[in-house]
């Protein structure tokens, strides 16, 4: 490939993620994305193959979901000094952290809600896999088969999910008592089970 073709692509696949930031999902489209990254559109045909095909790529090439040891800083010995319930709390919290800090992963988790394609469909996948992983590190350090922790995250990360989605484009003083009261009812909740 050509060094020309190679900075449109780029520029292509930067748009998608403009244009999701600036405007969210249902700006996404097409004529939008060949307009914001300044070429004609039957480039993105060209080169990617469709619009679909734009998305795998936007997701194949771009960091949108947090990493497992960005949740789980602890070893295995700092674990055996903290209780399970109590370190599920501080890794949800993180978690919280963690969404807030990647506003182009929030939107593209607003549009899986409405509809799927390559790029919300990717996301997902990531999103189970890293799941899957974080799960497995809390039993390597945690010996207790009778606590479902993947059940347990699955459900309170859902509903921090949901808020986080929901309040994204919200001031900072509007989250507040939802949160609050979300992470009253985790602690609770965890302090319960164990």
């Amino acid at each position: 490939m050509t060094r020309s073709r190679l900075k449109t692509e780029q520029r292509i696949i930067d748009a998608v993620g403009t244009i999701l930031l600036e405007q969210g999902y249902p700006a996404v489209g097409i004529n939008a994305i060949a307009r914001q990254a300044g070429c004609d559109k039957v480039l993105i045909y060209r080169y990617f193959g469709g619009f679909d095909e734009l998305l795998l790529a936007f997701a194949e090439t771009t960091t949108l979901w947090w990493e497992v040891d960005e949740i789980i800083t602890e070893t295995a010995a700092d674990c055996a000094l903290i209780a399970l319930p109590d370190l599920l709390q501080i890794l949800l919290d993180r978690y919280v952290t963690a969404l807030e800090s990647r506003p182009l992963a929030l939107e593209i988790m607003a549009w899986e809600m409405s509809a799927q394609n390559n790029l919300t469909n990717a996301l997902a996948r990531t999103r189970g896999e890293r799941g899957m992983e974080l799960v497995k590190r809390i039993r390597g350090y945690y010996q207790q088969p009778n606590i479902d922790i993947g059940g347990i995250l699955g459900v309170f990360g859902a509903a921090i999910n949901y808020l986080v989605i929901r309040t994204r484009k919200q001031p900072q003083q509007y989250k507040t008592e939802e949160w609050w009261r979300l992470q009253q009812t985790i602690a609770k909740l965890l302090q319960a089970y164990a």
